[in-house]
């Protein structure tokens, strides 16, 4: 019979099934890893309720490498939700009109992001989005205010470089459209062979600052 053990993710910790491994995400120490073959045999067996007792070993390591926690019997190991599927593109959309303001607030938005996440790191930086999320009042246009500040993004694409930016640019696209009162998600996705890390904001099935085939190969760790 399994042998039952009462374990949980450090908080700070997702993870995500990518071609039969399994990916986690450390936002304190703002790293993606795989476990060893035999810690990720262990760590599936305890999210199938299955664990057996030669894997007590091996999961009070991972209590140790800060992945795991002592938790309650009824704790529920799951992996990052699935996002709605994407069906299209906001930049693909027909072009609008964007206000001088909207495109100074996009602007610093994109300044501050990278500043924040050197100084205080990933953790915090989804902290904040979390927070802002949960104080939002949403309205009633929300399709139009977010094609407006998409628009005001998608205006700064030319001047504002976006290699390897996808991150504190798509931090920068959430927190505004938060700030509009836009119930967007923040995606943190992953994929492997070989890996790659990529972030983009979505709303409903529609990808905000990217392209649908530059995002559909991905598979979220962490949605906001």
């Amino acid at each position: 019979p399994p042998f039952v053990m009462a374990y949980t993710l450090k908080p700070g910790i997702s993870f995500c099934h990518v071609a039969g491994r399994t990916i986690f995400l450390d936002l304190r120490a703002d790293r993606y890893f795989c476990l060893a073959s035999d810690a990720e045999r262990s760590f599936g067996r305890l999210a199938a309720a299955s664990s057996r007792a030669e894997d007590m070993r091996i999961l009070e390591g991972l209590t140790h490498q800060g992945i795991l926690r002592a938790g309650d019997t009824g704790s529920v190991l799951q992996p990052c939700p699935a996002v709605t599927e994407v069906r299209a593109s906001l930049l693909d959309a027909a072009p609008m009109p964007v206000r001088p303001l909207q495109t100074l607030l996009a602007g610093m938005a994109l300044l501050r992001a990278p500043l924040r996440l050197r100084l205080f790191g990933l953790h915090a930086a989804i902290a904040r989005v979390q927070a802002r999320k949960a104080r939002l009042m949403s309205i009633g246009s929300e399709r139009e205010t977010l094609a407006h500040a998409a628009a005001a993004f998608a205006q700064l694409r030319a001047i504002a470089t976006t290699h390897d930016q996808c991150l504190p640019r798509s931090l920068a696209v959430a927190e505004r459209l938060l700030a509009a009162g836009v119930q967007a998600e923040l995606v943190l996705a992953v994929k492997l062979q070989p890996f790659a890390a990529h972030a983009w904001v979505q709303w409903h099935d529609l990808v905000v600052n990217d392209r649908v085939d530059a995002v559909r190969d991905f598979t979220p760790i962490l949605v906001v």
